[in-house]
């Protein structure tokens, strides 16, 4: 019996397959791929925060003119009271400023930077000394090594942020000035000697023409020029050689030069050189000291000429103080460099989609695993903590050969206290602590990369690796993150063909209206476009679909090194059901101002329209209160918006949410109000909910509709 059975299910089976066969096979057209659009866009306009003053280290060099023709010049010691007042003003009104001095005269007196006025005591004390000559140059080179010394003693980042502000103060001409060679006095020229030994004697020698005219052969007056004499360390302290070219304008403008050069030699935040001339009336300088403009060889014109040059080249400002009159002459703008932001980076941030290889995965619980990873590891795809030792899933699968799980709070043996975490950045205090990245700064190496994002893309958090390739497949990190594919996965075709897409218009400085208090501010402002999001299907509990995007924004203060930037990010929700089922329907986001006034005005026109409803019996336009009244009593307990049933309280929470008292919308102004800073930002409150917006609409039109039926005698109370 079994056996006959058996053969007649055989031929059954195979009478349709003969029958077919007498006809011919047919190709079964494939069934097509469900079209796939899961892409989301968002566009608007970004402005930075306000050009602002950026706190500096400064660091206020002092070099002081002590030659011995200041008796007659400033006789009443008024440099000192000017000295005095400047160092309090520093002291008083900087708390990161520090001060150092060099004192000149034939010799140089230095003191490095400090805040203990005791240290200077012997430079602000007119009973200090003085000496016989005006050696710009050695000043100058003085000055040079003890930047140079200060930007070594400190560390990179200080010194990218230090102004360095040099105050050059002089009552004359840079005395000893002398000529290169040794055969340009009236005393060399007269011996019968070859004293530069070129094979020339005295008149001979074209160096000996116009001997006696000092303005040409400055070496007459000053005995060091053309000295055999060894110069000890600490006299004319850049005098080198014999017979050298020496306090003449191009060796001083070189010292201002290479003062100047320690600025981008080593990436400093700011380096001026300002120029004092001291004079005094001629009547009262003779008075004095008699014959003092012969016996110092002094000069004005050419005084004031070099003084300006050097404030000139050294970006700062000159004065011309008569000391009869003038008082603070040495209080010099001090405060820290204003500069406009610039936007240093812009990236887009799916946290619930996950690229594995190159396949995008969702993360319901956005810990930065995917749903599939979890499954695989045992973890909770609805919690970022599985364990709750305030250590995330992420945190401790990167972790694992340190002795972490994120299944068993007993690894690590001590957990987390609190997962507090101070800079916004992903990571919690006690994971930056273990990284040994920075808890207050979101972004530790300056790379334009969050510490959690790098963490996520397993990238260097403390290593400015951004400009790296890991992958070797041409793409470097940074573009790799910002385009949402893997850095350490060669996938040139995925970021070819998937890759997000940024669109970035620089519009410059612009005056910009303050929302708050309608007063014009300065901001670096850009439009943007962010094309080609990806979102993923997350089953994430009552918001089957849910994507949160976020916008990262890094904004550093223009022409300014090392400076960390401020971190801000904007936050917009959208849904995707598969295929092509999206909310926005559109795929786009618009955050332009255009588009937030006519949102804001499409709202305001429902309401105007709602007003006109016999039921309020008021000329005014309705209050949120009333409308919420009018809702309880006109319309059905769940009402269908855009094929959705929403329960009256889900509306009244849309209502109190999106509208004030008076039903005036909540909507920003401008789109880059949206972006706040990092470290205060609060999905649950900042988020862009468009279709929220949209969904008080559509209920505004449904209760016009619901108007139409509901009477009330006497009107709305």
């Amino acid at each position: 019996m079994k056996a006959t059975l058996l053969t007649t299910l055989i031929v059954m089976t195979f009478v349709p397959l003969l029958s077919c066969t007498e006809t011919g096979l047919q190709r079964v057209p494939p069934v097509p791929a469900p079209p796939l659009d899961n892409l989301i866009r968002v566009t608007g306009e970004f402005c930075t925060e306000p050009s602002a003053q950026i706190t500096f280290p400064v660091k206020v060099l002092y070099i002081i003119d002590q030659s011995a023709s200041l008796q007659c010049t400033d006789s009443q010691n008024r440099r000192f009271g000017a000295l005095n007042s400047s160092i309090n003003n520093l002291l008083s009104s900087q708390p990161n400023a520090q001060f150092g001095f060099i004192g000149f005269s034939s010799w140089a007196r230095e003191q490095d930077f400090t805040r203990d006025r005791d240290a200077i005591s012997q430079f602000v004390d007119p009973s200090g000394g003085l000496g016989p000559a005006t050696d710009y140059q050695g000043a100058l080179a003085n000055a040079v090594r003890v930047i140079e010394r200060d930007i070594l003693t400190v560390g990179g980042p200080e010194r990218a942020r230090t102004r360095y502000i040099i105050n050059f103060v002089s009552d004359g001409n840079p005395e000893p000035r002398c000529n290169a060679g040794c055969e340009d006095t009236i005393t060399n020229c007269s011996d019968g000697d070859d004293n530069d030994g070129d094979g020339r004697f005295d008149a001979a020698d074209p160096d000996c023409a116009n001997i006696t005219d000092n303005s040409l052969h400055p070496d007459n007056l000053y005995g060091v020029c053309n000295t055999d004499l060894e110069i000890p360390e600490d006299v004319y302290v850049d005098f080198k050689g014999r017979c050298p070219e020496y306090n003449q304008p191009l060796q001083i403008m070189q010292r201002v030069q290479e003062l100047l050069e320690l600025k981008e030699t080593y990436s400093i935040g700011d380096l001026t050189l300002n120029s004092v001339l001291l004079f005094s009336p001629q009547a009262i300088v003779e008075g004095i000291c008699p014959g003092a403009s012969t016996a110092f060889g002094y000069d004005r014109t050419l005084a004031t000429a070099l003084l300006q040059a050097m404030a000139s080249e050294g970006n700062g400002t000159f004065r011309d103080v008569n000391l009869t009159t003038a008082e603070d002459f040495l209080t010099f703008d001090i405060s820290s460099i204003k500069a406009d932001l610039t936007l240093s980076s812009f990236s887009a941030f799916n946290q619930h989609s996950r690229v594995v290889g190159k396949t995008l995965m969702p993360d319901t619980d956005i810990d930065g695993l995917s749903d599939e990873d979890e499954v695989a590891l045992s973890t909770d795809r609805f919690s970022r903590d599985t364990d709750g030792d305030n250590f995330s899933d992420l945190f401790e699968v990167r972790m694992a050969t340190e002795g972490f799980d994120p299944t068993t709070d007993t690894r690590p043996a001590i957990r987390c206290a609190s997962d507090r975490d101070g800079d916004g950045d992903g990571l919690n205090d006690c994971e930056e602590e273990f990284l040994k990245t920075d808890p207050i700064q979101p972004d530790t190496d300056g790379d334009g990369i969050l510490d959690w994002t790098e963490l996520l893309y397993r990238t260097d958090p403390r290593v400015n690796d951004a400009l790296s390739d890991l992958d070797f497949d041409g793409v470097t990190n940074a573009e790799e993150i910002k385009a949402g594919t893997d850095p350490l996965v060669p996938d040139a075709d995925r970021y070819r063909d998937e890759r997000v897409v940024y669109g970035l218009d620089d519009l410059g400085l612009m005056d910009v209206e303050n929302p708050d208090n309608g007063r014009l501010e300065e901001r670096h402002c850009y439009n943007f476009d962010v094309q080609d999001i990806p979102m993923g299907i997350t089953p994430v509990p009552g918001k089957n679909g849910y994507n949160r995007i976020l916008l990262y924004s890094s904004e550093k203060p223009s022409r300014v090194a090392g400076v960390p930037g401020e971190v801000r990010v904007a936050c917009f929700e959208a849904f995707y059901g598969g295929g092509t089922v999206k909310d926005p329907q559109s795929g786009l986001v618009d955050i332009t101002a255009k588009n937030l006034e006519f949102l804001r005005a499409s709202m305001e026109q429902k309401n105007r329209e709602l007003s006109q409803c016999p039921y309020f019996a008021t000329d005014q336009l309705v209050t949120r209160d009333q409308t919420e009244t009018f809702m309880n009593t006109c319309m059905p307990p769940k009402i269908t918006i855009d094929g959705r049933l929403y329960q009256r309280d889900e509306i009244r929470a849309l209502l109190r949410k999106n509208f004030d008292g008076d039903n005036i919308p909540r909507l920003p102004i401008y789109g880059w109000q949206l972006f706040k800073p990092i470290q205060n930002f609060n999905p649950e409150t900042d988020c862009f909910r468009l279709w929220e917006f949209e969904t008080v609409v559509a209920f505004f039109d449904e209760a016009l509709l619901a108007c139409g039926e509901c009477e009330v005698p006497g009107g709305m109370p």
